[in-house]
């Protein structure tokens, strides 16, 4: 009987891993979800080859994980999410990301013109939504 109840929590477990897993639930795994945070994939494309290397919690800079941690983003309250919104869109527009200093070593890691739009709207519309 024991063997039989343990199969059955065994395959009913790996069952609600294989859905969760395999199945398109409308979002991919490259948006996050707290409340009203999502990063839509075009935007995380940008995200991960531009800031990620520089802004997540094993990069080397302190000040940088600091300033923003994408990994960290999701968990913030809705609030402290709608404040870093409004910081990205700031430095978006002063142009002050990344820093001259490190493009210097690495001009790849510019932001094109479209990057720049594409980023900066996508936080200015999440600090919208998140403010409300």
């Amino acid at each position: 009987m024991k063997r039989n109840f343990a199969f059955a929590v065994v395959a009913i477990l790996s069952s609600f891993l294989v859905f969760a897993f395999t199945f398109d639930h409308g979002t991919s795994s490259a948006e996050m979800a707290m409340g009203k945070f999502k990063i839509p994939k075009k935007v995380n494309a940008v995200i991960q080859d531009k800031c990620y290397g520089c802004h997540n919690p094993n990069a080397r800079g302190d000040k940088s994980k600091a300033k923003l941690d994408w990994d960290g983003l999701a968990g913030l309250s809705m609030a402290d999410q709608a404040m870093k919104m409004k910081d990205i869109a700031k430095v978006l527009e002063e142009g002050s990301m990344p820093p001259k200093m490190f493009l210097d070593r690495s001009p790849d890691k510019k932001l094109t013109d479209s990057e720049t739009a594409l980023l900066s709207k996508w936080a200015n519309k999440m600090a919208g939504k998140l403010s409300k």
